[in-house]
């Protein structure tokens, strides 16, 4: 009985213990950016942020399955169709500018015209 007990302790403690423990409402200093999917647009279809700042992103569609790319960066999701769940990514603003988000996965007639724009801007003090 005693080494069950152990053993489960061991277990809760190697959980808690690793990397990906820390839950999405631990995380310090991360604001939430809520974004749909959905007919060709994403909404918002405009994320401000400022240099140095971390972002979690938690990306829904309202119909099909869709993409989520920012361009010049390795942030690329699937985003499942409606009632399927949500993709979530985090995106470290390290250089200021304006980056294009596009749906990279082909959803219908107008997913080429499916954009949104993510606004780094300069922290405070930054002459860049």
């Amino acid at each position: 009985m005693f080494r069950i007990s152990l053993v489960a302790l061991l277990v809760l403690i190697a959980a808690a213990t690793s990397p990906g423990a820390m839950s999405r409402s631990q995380a310090p200093n991360r604001r939430v950016v809520e974004v749909t999917a959905e007919r060709f647009e994403f909404w918002p279809s405009e994320i401000v942020v400022t240099q140095g700042e971390e972002i979690e992103l938690r990306i829904k569609s309202f119909d099909t399955i869709h993409g989520f790319h920012i361009v010049g960066t390795n942030t690329s999701l699937i985003v499942p169709k409606r009632g399927k769940g949500e993709a979530v990514a985090t995106f470290n603003a390290t250089t200021p500018g304006h980056y294009t988000i596009e749906c990279n996965r082909m959803c219908g007639a107008g997913h080429h015209f499916m954009r949104a724009r993510l606004v780094v801007r300069a922290a405070a003090g930054d002459t860049q």
